[in-house]
């Protein structure tokens, strides 16, 4: 037996039916404003749990990219050091080699050969000194604002020079299980105690004012040494510099196939979805209109 259907089941049934319609509209709306297929996790809690786990990959990959520019400048800042040190090394050894040649040599000469030492010792101190954003590049993990202090008498007389370097590494994670070192230890390139460029300089100074020819000569090995070690130091940053920029350029692709894979997880297909709107309330407009039409005159009206 077929029930009877009422005027009042019919008006539901529209209302029913035409707030779905609303609803599916207003989602599309949502989609097309956001740019996301679903505003909330609950909606889908698979794509969400998926695009949780790519923004966490994403997020890590941002923070690799920032230390590896971290390390870039930490190595390009050692470079322009190493490569002022190693032009004044090469000073050094020119004076070495002129000042050697005693009989040409009167004592004004090796005044002013004396007092361009001194002065190029000066500029490798700064070089040495050298620091990125506040940090001394050659103090290791160091919180002195510089690696080398000269160190004077109660008279103001330089007398030595203290490194100060942990000779700890500093290092940056930039990649996943991968960490460079950024720094160079000053030991490595500049020396300590005796045997840091600052006295080997001064042992040579020496020699020059108290003309001894043979002293003088034998000082050109010890900075052919110390021009050796300038020089690894380069040949070291130059081989990170390499790993870091074939780090930077895989992370770069490593971000771009991550958003691909989020747009894909939660993105929408913009042109897609803006023709499913418009069909979806043109279909929207027409229920209204023929619903109208069809129940009696209700409240329903008023939606016209």
């Amino acid at each position: 037996m077929l029930g009877r259907v009422t005027q009042r089941s019919i008006a539901l049934n529209s209302l029913t039916n035409l707030q779905a319609a609303q609803a599916r509209s207003s989602k599309l709306q949502e989609q097309l404003t956001s740019g996301k297929a679903y505003a909330k996790p609950s909606d889908n809690p698979v794509a969400a749990g998926n695009a949780l786990r790519l923004h966490e990959q994403v997020a890590v990959n941002t923070e690799h990219a920032r230390n590896i520019g971290d390390a870039q400048a930490w190595m390009t800042t050692q470079e322009n050091a190493l490569d002022g040190a190693l032009s004044a090394v090469q000073k050094v050894r020119d004076l070495t080699v002129q000042a050697a040649s005693t009989g040409s040599n009167d004592s004004r000469a090796r005044a002013a050969i004396a007092s361009q030492l001194q002065e190029i010792k000066g500029q490798l101190l700064s070089s040495a000194n050298t620091t990125h954003m506040g940090r001394a590049v050659f103090a290791g993990t160091s919180t002195a604002t510089e690696a080398y202090t000269e160190v004077r008498d109660g008279a103001g007389v330089v007398t030595g020079y203290t490194a100060n370097d942990d000779l700890k590494a500093v290092t940056r994670a930039v990649a996943p299980g991968v960490e460079v070192q950024v720094n160079l230890s000053g030991a490595e390139v500049f020396g300590t105690g005796a045997d840091s460029v600052f006295t080997e300089i001064d042992d040579l100074i020496t020699a020059v004012n108290g003309t001894d020819g043979a002293a003088i000569s034998g000082k050109l090995s010890v900075i052919d040494d110390r021009m050796g070690k300038v020089l690894n130091g380069l040949a070291t940053i130059g081989a990170r510099v390499n790993q870091l920029d074939a780090l930077q350029e895989a992370g770069t692709t490593r971000a771009d196939f991550l958003a691909a894979q989020l747009d894909e997880v939660e993105g929408v297909d913009l042109a897609k979805t803006f023709v499913e709107y418009n069909l979806q309330s043109t279909a929207y407009q027409a229920a209204l209109q023929s619903t109208a039409k069809v129940i009696q005159p209700t409240l329903l009206d008023f939606l016209r």
